[in-house]
Parts: C-alpha cells; sequence; structure tokens
C-alpha cells in the first residue's frame, strides 16, 4: 500500500515538474514579447520627439538637459533590453536588435558630444534610421510562435 503511495506521489510530481517547465516556456514568451513591444515603443516615441526636444534644447538651457537626461534613460533602456531572458525560437530576432541597438548606442553617445559642443543633437548620429529599422522588427514579434 505504501509502494502505491509513493508511486502517486512519484508520478504526480514528475507532471507537476514537466508543467512547470512548460508553464516556463510561456511565461518567457510572454514576457518576451511584453517586453519587446514596451522597448519599441519607447524608441518609437523617441523617434517622434527628437527633432523637437532638439530644436527646444538649442536655445533652452533646462530642455538641454531634460534631452541629456532622456538619452541616458534610453541608454540604460538598451543595456536592460539586451540582458532580457530570451525564448529559444525569439534569439534571430533578438540578436537582430541587439546589433541595432550597438548602433544606436553609438549614435546616442554622438549626441551627447553633440550637445556638449553646442551643436544640433541629432546631426550625423544615424539615430532615426536605426529606431526605423529597430520599429520594422516589431512585426516579427506577433509572428513567433514557440
Amino acid at each position: 500500500m505504501k509502494t502505491k503511495g509513493l508511486a502517486v506521489i512519484l508520478a504526480v510530481t514528475l507532471l507537476l515538474a514537466q508543467g512547470c517547465g512548460i508553464l516556463d516556456g510561456i511565461g518567457q514568451t510572454v514576457n518576451f514579447a511584453t517586453e519587446t513591444t514596451t522597448y519599441m515603443d519607447e524608441l518609437k516615441t523617441f523617434g517622434q520627439d527628437m527633432n523637437g526636444l532638439a530644436e527646444q534644447a538649442v536655445a533652452d538651457i533646462d530642455a538641454r538637459t531634460d534631452l541629456k537626461e532622456r538619452i541616458v534613460a534610453l541608454k540604460e533602456q538598451i543595456v536592460q533590453y539586451e540582458g532580457l531572458t530570451v525564448p529559444d525560437y525569439a534569439k534571430d530576432l533578438h540578436a537582430s536588435i541587439v546589433q541595432y541597438n550597438e548602433t544606436l548606442q553609438n549614435g546616442l553617445d554622438k549626441a551627447l558630444t553633440n550637445i556638449e559642443q553646442g551643436r544640433a543633437a541629432f546631426d550625423a548620429t544615424g539615430i532615426p534610421d536605426t529606431i526605423g529599422k529597430i520599429n520594422e522588427l516589431l512585426t516579427q514579434i506577433g509572428s513567433l510562435a514557440p
């Protein structure tokens, strides 16, 4: 009798352990899709706002400070996104985004230098094109399936 009870407990434990793996996979998928969509929405918003922010920064020291803070915050988001746990089937998409992020980081560094030197913030940074390319990848997220 004890053997049967032990066998049932062992079987249930094994089933639950396998079920947890499935739930973890679903959780990773949902988390990756949510985090990527949120990240790309932030990039899109920054891309839409950046020209107006740059124009304000030319004449207003407070706006310049705000723009620098926003650039630094975006750089931090890039680093956080790169550390995201990625499901196996989305690794290629994530790798593409990370490559664009490297280009974006360089552009943001150049923008900060431009601001410090009193030049137009986004001249010759490539930021708008890079953000556009990253946002094109957003459509691929919806088509991913585990």
